[in-house]
Parts: structure tokens; sequence; C-alpha cells
């Protein structure tokens, strides 16, 4: 490692198996280290080998978890152009950030869009077609022409939907259109394309489904969600949490009440039709009640190892006026471990919660 002037593919293979965190300080070893680590096939297939870690993101700074139990988590400050918003709202595609924020008030032109990536150390404003809305709904992904040319999509429930490319730096009407009774929350993205957790009414009941927004083809499309989760039998007795499973799978966690924990995986999305197996269940006395909000900011989750997931719950301290961030390991029918991270912040701060994968991809000009 001492040596710049090492073969290129050794140098490579090494670099690959260095935290992303620390790698950015390899450019300065060479030309040659510096135009690899800033090489777009490097950069992809680096990101392809990274690990899911979880993010705490607040306007001043973020906060990157270790997958490793009691190690201290990373952190990073935030650029000065977020510090006077609130962050209401991020999705993550390949290590970028699309950040929804909020100057405050009831103006729509204090409402704002940036896509950041923390260990590029750089953050771009997104400008609007006409003004962001309290109400807008974003997808952040790519079309399978071209992984580099990420693309927004912002809903404007009822009203329009449309497309930002970052390559034309245009907006663009699209025609596909989603029914404003639904409302989506849980926002995950995964191989170019977008999920939502969204529910609607029927009669007096409320439905969940998974709502999916393809980018290659620009269409809306809903995914079964496993049977024993198809009827919301009331906020107070029921959460449902989206995530990921090996890069082309969805996984939903669903909790009926504080005694039981249930882990639902899907096929691969590349398959046609989805359908979900139950992977483990949790049955004990003592399981975290987790909290219900409406975008589930606080709430995270991803599966760790096999039959194993780390969940992260927000607990608020009132006394102390403090929010700490608990990290639950947990397999089936017990829980192997239960810590509490050093991840924590003011009782008035926002942030957000989000299964992250550090990259190097370049926010886009």
């Amino acid at each position: 490692m001492t040596s710049p002037s090492l073969p290129l593919e050794l140098v490579e293979d090494v670099l690959y198996k260095i935290p992303i965190e620390s790698l950015v300080r390899f450019k300065s070893v060479s030309k040659d280290w510096h135009a690899l680590i800033k090489d777009k096939r490097f950069i992809y297939k680096l990101l392809d080998l990274s690990h899911e870690r979880c993010i705490l993101v607040g306007h001043k700074a973020i906060q990157l978890s270790s997958m490793k139990i009691n190690n201290a988590p990373l952190c990073v400050p935030a650029p000065e152009k977020l510090h006077d918003y609130t962050l209401k709202a991020i999705i993550h595609c390949d290590g970028l950030l699309l950040c929804k924020c909020d100057e405050g008030g009831e103006h729509d032109n204090g409402r704002k869009l940036a896509v950041w990536n923390p260990f590029v150390s750089r953050l771009k404003w997104i400008e609007p077609s006409t003004y962001y809305k309290y109400f807008d709904v974003f997808a952040f992904g790519y079309d399978s022409v071209s992984r580099d040319n990420y693309k927004i999509l912002r809903i404007d429930m009822g009203i329009k939907t449309e497309i930002y490319e970052f390559r034309s730096k245009l907006w663009r009407r699209v025609r596909a259109t989603v029914d404003e009774y639904h409302r989506l929350c849980q926002a995950m993205s995964m191989n170019g394309n977008m999920y939502w957790v969204a529910q609607t009414k029927s009669n007096d009941s409320k439905i969940e489904f998974i709502q999916s927004f393809d980018f290659s083809t620009e269409t809306f499309k809903p995914i079964c969600v496993p049977e024993e989760t198809d009827r919301f039998h009331g906020f107070t007795v029921h959460r449902v949490l989206l995530s990921g499973y090996g890069g082309d799978r969805l996984s939903l966690l669903q909790q009926h009440t504080h005694l039981k924990i249930e882990v639902w995986v899907t096929n691969k999305l590349t398959d046609g039709d989805v359908s979900w197996s139950n992977y483990f269940n949790v049955t004990l006395a003592h399981l975290p009640i987790l909290p219900y909000r409406n975008d589930c900011r606080f709430l995270a989750y991803c599966i760790h190892k096999t039959k194993k997931i780390m969940l992260w719950v927000e607990e608020v301290d009132y006394n102390e006026a403090y929010v700490y961030t608990d990290v639950y390991v947990m397999g089936e029918g017990e829980i192997d471990k239960q810590v509490e991270a050093t991840i924590t912040r003011t009782l008035h701060d926002q942030s957000c919660n989000h299964v992250y994968v550090p990259s190097l991809v370049p926010v886009p000009d």
C-alpha cells in the first residue's frame, strides 16, 4: 500500500476492501490512483460491493452507523447550504441523497429540492418547473439505458406528474398518473425503480399495497402485499416497514402488536410477477413497540445476515430532551442483542433515518 508503483489490478482489488469514507484520501497517492478512484467503472463496481448501513440525516450533519455493534457512528458535516432548512424527507439512490427541504412558513417558495452525496462533498439544488408544494411526492432513480442518467419524478397529486433529467437539466410532463386518494410513504429506490407503501380506501377500510414506478417505461404499477397485511386493522396495532433484500428483492417488516414481528421477502423483481414468502418471525414478550409515524422517517431496518435483521428505532427521552437511536439485532424467535447506539439528536432537531449504501458516485452537474 505504500508504493504507488504497484500493479493497478492489485491496487484496485485492495481499494475495493477499504471503507468508502476512508477511500477519498487515497486519491493523492498518485495520478494513476486518482484516475482509478474517479473512474466510472470503478465507482459502480465499488458501489455494487458495498453493504447497507443506517444513516441519520440532519440539516447540519449526518451520522453513518457501523454494522458492527458498539462501534461509534461516523459523523460528516452537512453543507452550510442545508443549515437553514428542515429535512422533510430523503430518498437514497446509489449513495446519492434526494433531500426534500423546507425553510418553514406557509410559502411554497421556501421549499427546495437538493441532491447530495456526503462522501464527495457536493450538493446541487434542483430548480422547480414552477414551484414545489408541501404535499409533493418525489421519486429518484434511473432508466435501464444509462445508470448514471439520474431522474427525479415529482407527483403533484391529482394535478400533474413530471420528470427531471439531469442530462437535459429540464422538467417534462409525463402521462403516468397515480390516484390522488392514494397515500404514498416510505419511498425506496432499488435498481433504478421506485417503491412506496401505499394506502387507499375501500368502503370503510384502508387497503395497503406497494406502489412502484418504472423509470424505463415511465409507468406506475401496483404490487400486492402478503395476505396478512392487505387489510389495515388500525394504526395503533399494526406497523409496516419497507426495505430491500439482496439488492434485487423487496422486504417487508410487519408488527401486528408488540408480541410479534414478521419479515417477508419477495422473489427477484426481475422475475416478472412478484410473490412474497415469510422470511422469519420473532415472537417474544418484550419486543420493541415500533412507534407509528406517517412517513416512518425515524425507523429503518435491513436484513443483516441469514435469518437476522438490524432494526433502528428512535426512543425519546423527554426529561433530557434528547432522542436516542436503539439498535436491535433480531434472529428467528429471539433478540440476539439490544444496544443503545451513540446516534442522538435533540428533541427539536429534524432528521431522517434511512438504510444507506455509501458511494463515490458524483452528484450530476
